[in-house]
């Protein structure tokens, strides 16, 4: 599966916008703030009908303008015999009426239908606040991959949100009213605990999935010498409805205070380590860089191995200051292993022809300077 074609309106700093593109890599160069970024945004939207750089999609539309045309043309090889489909996808928004995406041009009633539709895994310079960051990222890092193959464990996250808002506001209720209905909070309760007890098995599950593919990769990056671990932290520790129910209530006090649920699966993190050490507290700068470049890839091949077809790979800015060697090991894993389409940002464009100079890959570089991208023909 790749995109054989990207077509933006009015999309950030493009006004109009048509671009072939080589089902194995699409390298685009330039100097930053040219838009580079912008091009893997709003693939990205195609995927998750959002961009990774703001959830506001009014962000997304050119200054000046009241909407965006994002589409791409998709294709599909099918397993039997290899045939070409070709599919029509569209994330477009207009300022007043909201986002609509279209697959074939019929509109999704429910974006959550969309998403791995297009599996995909993006290698930000963000990625860092995985380590450095609060929870929140870590296990929306689980939540993205899993929902990917997983429409159940995704439909259980989007159920147990609305039952935690619900209860939430029950809280607030109760707090302007001076007084609590139990009755009313036992059944948000009950709501919550199946569903929570839910994700966190699969969470675990994954964890399990996830460690010796992430190893394996971090030792390809590093060394053998140094031992990565990923530990699931689950908020509450027996996945039982007797054990929820019982933190719930020794914990109701506190949560009637505070007017928001204090307890479940929204505290949840995962530890990273190196040798039984934080990645965090005692990590280099450049073993956190491998660190969560590793733990993308591990995504891309678990991900992958679920869905029994090639993720598309974005990679933004990832190269620079890597040495020699992580670079040429990152270099040899993206062509040797990586079967999907790849598309990467990268402020030299001589940097990418080494890069790539021995690939078996179909490579395409492009050039970008203020919302115009020019192919640059090689031979």
């Amino acid at each position: 599966m790749y995109l054989r074609q990207l077509q933006l309106i009015q999309f950030r700093n493009y006004d109009e916008l048509l671009l072939s593109l080589s089902e194995g890599i699409n390298c685009f160069t330039g100097a930053n703030g040219a838009g580079k970024t912008n091009i893997l945004d709003a693939v990205h939207f195609l995927a998750f009908t959002k961009g990774f750089r703001s959830s506001q999609d009014q962000q997304a539309v050119q200054k000046g303008a009241d909407f965006f045309f994002n589409g791409g043309k998709l294709i599909r090889k099918t397993t039997k015999d290899g045939k070409e489909i070709e599919k029509s996808v569209q994330c477009n928004y207009q300022k007043g009426k909201g986002k609509k995406v279209m697959v074939d041009l019929q509109p999704l009633k429910r974006m959550s239908d969309h998403i791995g539709y297009i599996p995909m895994v993006s290698i930000l310079p963000s990625d860092t606040d995985l380590i450095n960051g609060p929870s929140a990222g870590r296990r929306q890092f689980m939540d993205m991959l899993i929902s990917q193959y997983d429409q159940v464990y995704l439909r259980n996250l989007i159920q147990y949100n609305r039952v935690i808002d619900q209860r939430n506001a029950l809280l607030r209720q109760f707090a302007s009213q001076g007084g609590v209905d139990q009755d009313q909070l036992d059944l948000w309760n009950m709501q919550m605990v199946p569903l929570g007890i839910a994700i966190q098995k699969e969470r675990a599950r994954f964890t399990e999935l996830f460690m010796p593919v992430f190893e394996d990769y971090f030792k390809k990056i590093v060394s053998e010498q140094e031992k990565p671990g990923i530990r699931y932290n689950p908020n509450i520790h027996d996945f039982t409805e007797e054990a929820w129910h019982k933190a719930l209530k020794d914990k109701e006090a506190r949560d009637l205070i505070n007017q928001y649920t204090g307890l479940g699966i929204q505290r949840d993190d995962l530890v990273f380590q190196i040798d039984d050490r934080s990645v965090r507290n005692f990590g280099s700068q450049g073993q956190q860089k491998t660190f969560v470049i590793s733990l993308k890839l591990a995504q891309y091949a678990l991900l992958q191995n679920q869905k029994k077809l090639p993720p598309i790979l974005l990679l933004d800015d990832i190269f620079d200051k890597l040495d020699k060697y992580r670079l040429a090991k990152i270099a040899g894993i993206l062509d040797e292993d990586m079967e999907g389409q790849i598309f990467i940002t990268d402020t030299s464009l001589e940097r990418m022809k080494l890069v790539f100079a021995e690939t078996l890959k179909k490579v395409k570089f492009f050039e970008v300077q203020e919302g115009r991208i020019n192919e640059v023909v090689t031979q």
